[in-house]
């Protein structure tokens, strides 16, 4: 179970990821209304960038409805799908540890540890602290929870700012997220959080503890995840959130624009 202190660690990862999908939402509708409004951009070039990652994944979308699959279950299963990626970040990072690289997998650990210093990564916030390459990467690592949400806050600020000109006001796009997203963002940043937890005790303690206690706060904090319960917990709300965005959405959006 959870120590008290790892329990601030996960709530603190938590609302840092809400906060960072709500800050790339408003300013990516910012930049997306400045774009199109001042810049003269066509809002359907705009929409057709912004949705662009999120259309590899209709064919199987499509694909599901057509089996006889409810797209609301569809949706659930995308989803969670994609939470359970996430948290497998946290059980993966060990393998960065430079000092387990003879055991299984060698080939894979040794990839990952690396000694080769990787400029990319000093882009990154916070990296450049880092002296050994193994902590820089798996820092990077858990920063992906993090990343994520700046990406899908980006995305759907950009969508949104095309909906003046798609449905003729703002306020369907922002009412079109609404109905699941406060269910759906809240809980894959739960799910986030239990990487991002870890990312947030090793930028703050890189400079007290060395590699070796990083690495084993790491294997504790795995250890002490209550994996069952949350797993549990994300499913059961992305389950509602799926069904929401399949079936009540949709007539909202469609009750909105006529």
């Amino acid at each position: 179970m959870f120590t008290k202190e790892n329990k601030t660690h996960f709530h603190r990862a938590w609302i840092r990821l809400i906060f960072a999908y709500l800050s790339a939402f408003f300013l990516s509708f910012a930049v997306g209304s400045f774009l199109i409004q001042i810049m003269g951009m066509s809002p359907e070039t705009l929409f057709e960038f912004s949705t662009k990652r999120v259309s590899y994944a209709f064919p199987v979308f499509q694909a599901g409805t057509e089996l006889g699959v409810d797209l609301g279950l569809v949706l659930f299963f995308w989803n969670s799908l994609a939470s359970i990626i996430t948290i497998s970040f946290l059980y993966t990072a060990p393998l960065f540890n430079p000092r387990d690289t003879l055991l299984f997998p060698q080939t894979i650990r040794k990839m990952l540890c690396g000694r080769r210093r990787m400029k990319l990564l000093c882009f990154l916030p916070g990296c450049l602290k880092f002296e050994e390459e193994s902590l820089r990467r798996v820092y990077v690592w858990l920063m992906v929870p993090w990343l994520g949400m700046i990406l899908l806050g980006m995305e759907s600020g950009l969508t949104v700012s095309t909906s003046s000109y798609a449905f003729g006001s703002y306020g369907v796009g922002f009412l079109s997220l609404i109905p699941h997203g406060v269910v759906e963002i809240p809980t894959i940043a739960l799910a986030g959080a239990v990487v991002f937890a870890v990312h947030l005790v090793i930028k703050k303690e890189s400079v007290e503890k060395n590699s070796e206690e990083i690495f084993a706060f790491i294997n504790s904090f795995k250890q002490e995840v209550p994996l069952r319960r949350i797993v549990l917990f994300v499913m059961s709300f992305l389950f509602v959130a799926g069904l929401v965005e399949g079936h009540i959405t949709p007539k909202i959006l469609d009750a909105l624009v006529q």
